[in-house]
This record gives C-alpha cells, sequence and structure tokens, in this order.
C-alpha cells in the first residue's frame, strides 16, 4: 500500500506484540472488563491515569476486546496533568504506524507508536480522544478516579488554554475508564514489575477518589522509598465483584483464571505476582475445598512462567456463619500449607481484623459496608507486604 493512500484510511489493529527482550516497562493497567456500551461518538474522553514508573518516553494500549464492531478514534493525544484535566502544553500527539485515525477491529487491541514525553513516577497523565465510530464496550468500571467527557463537537482539552473554556466545555464526568488499557514507558534503566491481582480489595474500591490511596499505589510508594534497589512498577489488575473460579456477570470481569492470560501473562518483565482474591466467590457460597484447588491451579499456571508468587489470606467481612467456615478453613490452608504453592503467604486477614473478632474488619480499616477497607486498611495491607521478598531492581 502506497503512503499517500493509507493516509485516506483507517489503521487497522495489530496484534500486541509480546515485547520479549524489549525494555518497555508498564507503567500503568487497567484490567479489561465488558461495560455497558457507551455512546461517546463526537464527544473526546480526556481520561487521567496515574503512574508507577517513569520514563523518557512512552506508549498507550487500548483495547476492544469486549466491542461487537470496530471502535474508530481520532485527534489522540496525551499530556502530562497540572491538576484534573489541565494539562502542560503542547501535548503529544499519538500516533498508530504514524496515523493520527485508528480503527480497532473487535476483540482485538493494539498499542501506539512510541511518544516522546518526559513523565515521571508518580504524575498524572491525561489522555485525549475523539470517539469517530462506535461504541465502547471495554474499559474499567470502578477506576476511583475522576476523568472527563465533552459536549458533542467540543474541541480537545489538549487545545483548550483557557481554565474557563473547560469546563462549559467538559460537563461530564467519569469515574471509569474507557478503552484505554495501559501506560508503557521507557526507562532510563530496566526495571522489574510486580502485578497485583484480586478482586475490589486490589482493585480499590471505596478508596477516596482521585487521591491514588488503593493498596498497590501505597505498595508503590512503598517500593520507591526502599530506594534504587527495591524499586518496581507495580501494575493493578484488579477487578471488582471478580471471583477465582466463575464468570458470573460482566461487570465482575471474567474469572480470575482465565483473565490471568492477558492481565498477568502477557504484560512485560513481570517477575512478581501478588494474588488476594476469594472473598466473592465465598460470599457466593463456594466451597473451601473447590476453591483450594482453584488457588492450586492458580499457582501452578503462574509457576510456569517462574514469576515469584505470593498468596494472601482473605479478608474478614460480612459473611453468613456457613460462609465463616469455608473462610476460616480456606485461611488455615494458606497459613499452613500455602507455601507449598506460593513463595510466601501475606497475611491481610490478621493485619485488618476487628481486635475483638477475627471474623469483621477493624472499624479503623472500615469503609462502613463491613466488606470494603478504606484508606487506612488499604495503607495496612500494603504495609503487610513484606517488600524484602519481592524481586526488587537488582536483577533485571
Amino acid at each position: 500500500m502506497h503512503a499517500d493512500t493509507r493516509k485516506q484510511q483507517d489503521v487497522q489493529s495489530l496484534p500486541l506484540a509480546s515485547d520479549s527482550g524489549s525494555n518497555w516497562r508498564g507503567a500503568w493497567y487497567a484490567a479489561p472488563m465488558q461495560m455497558q456500551p457507551a455512546h461517546f461518538t463526537g464527544r473526546t474522553l480526556s481520561q487521567i491515569v496515574h503512574l508507577h514508573a517513569g520514563g523518557s518516553q512512552i506508549r498507550l494500549r487500548f483495547s476492544n476486546r469486549y466491542g461487537e464492531h470496530p471502535l474508530v478514534l481520532t485527534s489522540i493525544s496525551v499530556g502530562r496533568s497540572i491538576f484534573g484535566l489541565v494539562q502542560e502544553r503542547p501535548s503529544q500527539p499519538v500516533l498508530f504506524q504514524g496515523q493520527e485515525r485508528v480503527s480497532i477491529e473487535a476483540g482485538r487491541e493494539i498499542v501506539s507508536d512510541p511518544i516522546h514525553l518526559q513523565v515521571e513516577a508518580f504524575s498524572n497523565l491525561v489522555i485525549n480522544f475523539i470517539v469517530a465510530e462506535g461504541d465502547i464496550f471495554t474499559g474499567h468500571l470502578i477506576a476511583s478516579q475522576t476523568s472527563y467527557v465533552s459536549t458533542l463537537g467540543a474541541r480537545s482539552a489538549s487545545t483548550i488554554t483557557a481554565v474557563e473554556e473547560l469546563l462549559p466545555s467538559y460537563p461530564l464526568m467519569t469515574t471509569a475508564w474507557w478503552a484505554v488499557t495501559g501506560v508503557d514507558v521507557l526507562p532510563e534503566k530496566p526495571i522489574n514489575v510486580v502485578v497485583t491481582l484480586g478482586d475490589s480489595t486490589t482493585d480499590g474500591a471505596f478508596s477516596t477518589i482521585d487521591a491514588n490511596r488503593r493498596y498497590p499505589d501505597y505498595l508503590a510508594r512503598r517500593l520507591a522509598a526502599a530506594g534504587e534497589a527495591g524499586f518496581m512498577s507495580v501494575l493493578n489488575a484488579g477487578i471488582s465483584w471478580n471471583e477465582l473460579l466463575t464468570t458470573r456477570f460482566s461487570a465482575a470481569g471474567e474469572m480470575t483464571l482465565h483473565r490471568l492470560a492477558w492481565d498477568v501473562l502477557e504484560q512485560v518483565a513481570v517477575t512478581d505476582v501478588i494474588v488476594q482474591i476469594g472473598i466473592n466467590d465465598l460470599r457466593n457460597d463456594a466451597q473451601a475445598t473447590t476453591m483450594i484447588d482453584g488457588l492450586q491451579q492458580l499457582a501452578t499456571l503462574l509457576r510456569e512462567r517462574r514469576p515469584r508468587i505470593f498468596g494472601s489470606t482473605i479478608l474478614p467481612g460480612s459473611y453468613t456463619p456457613e460462609q465463616v467456615a469455608q473462610w476460616r478453613i480456606v485461611n488455615t490452608w494458606l497459613r499452613e500449607q500455602g507455601t507449598q504453592w506460593f513463595d510466601a503467604i501475606f497475611d491481610f486477614a490478621a493485619a485488618l481484623r476487628h481486635p475483638e473478632d477475627e471474623t469483621r474488619l477493624d472499624p479503623r480499616c472500615n469503609s462502613g459496608d463491613d466488606i470494603h477497607p478504606n484508606d487506612t486498611g488499604y495503607q495496612r495491607m500494603a504495609e503487610t507486604i513484606d517488600i524484602t521478598q519481592l524481586a526488587g531492581n537488582l536483577i533485571c
């Protein structure tokens, strides 16, 4: 195909490369799930993401995994956030095979061309794009982050210099992420990556919006504070309502044993995986023997790729007496036999339990629903992790 012809056509989505041996590293991730279709055609989405690693270049990942038709995006750009939607000028155009417009086929995912933009760990980016054609079926429901949607036909936020013009042009807010699933960085030195795999307690449900107080955020800051030898990028692969053994409904994501393939095994340079899963299985009356078998399957699948694998006890929650009995069996197995399958077990349940009742959350860590931690609880989870057991950054 001649170059002048290509300019007039959409760049078609290509399979993601495995990037084996690449120096690119994941700095932000949102586990993709099936969403109720969003009708954003003709609008600009400006979405804010928080990076756990920095670098001299970045590239963006988009997904139409659950789409039924091609999703066409145009006027894609990215900029460093100054405050919320307000971004540094100039923002950088995002291209795909050199083109500004991209068509993502149903069931496919894409990665952009490299973008020369220096970014720092723990900074925010604003990712802007216009939905030219199609509905968005793929995203991440519980972002705990405010992003913005424009009026029909509004200019991209990256081109608006007057703050007073931004709010009228972007009156709609969303606390979900749409279509964008990852940001990779090219760090100055190679770094290792840890994936936190789990349900709403990994996703950060009920943490403070826009504050980055999910447990993986606290963990990332702990690793950064440990110095260069301990620093790793942390990718959050939590999905609220997710279950180890069952795909119950679309908003809960595919069951952990299925989504492991793309949420962990396709990530680059993953040396460690921390698993926190099972509370939703229990609340839907899964039996302990079935859950233990599922955790063993999960560990076996991960072990084939040779990362360090860490399990964790299931948090106290608002269980029925029958569910409490199963919860105790699973947690006892994790504490007493879990290291036959995992490199270590982090005892989140003991760290967040009520001082007088192991089946309840400590009031200081309770978000109020007796199931999910609050910010203090998420911080305590991160502090429970023995970071000296992680790979750190000594061997890349």
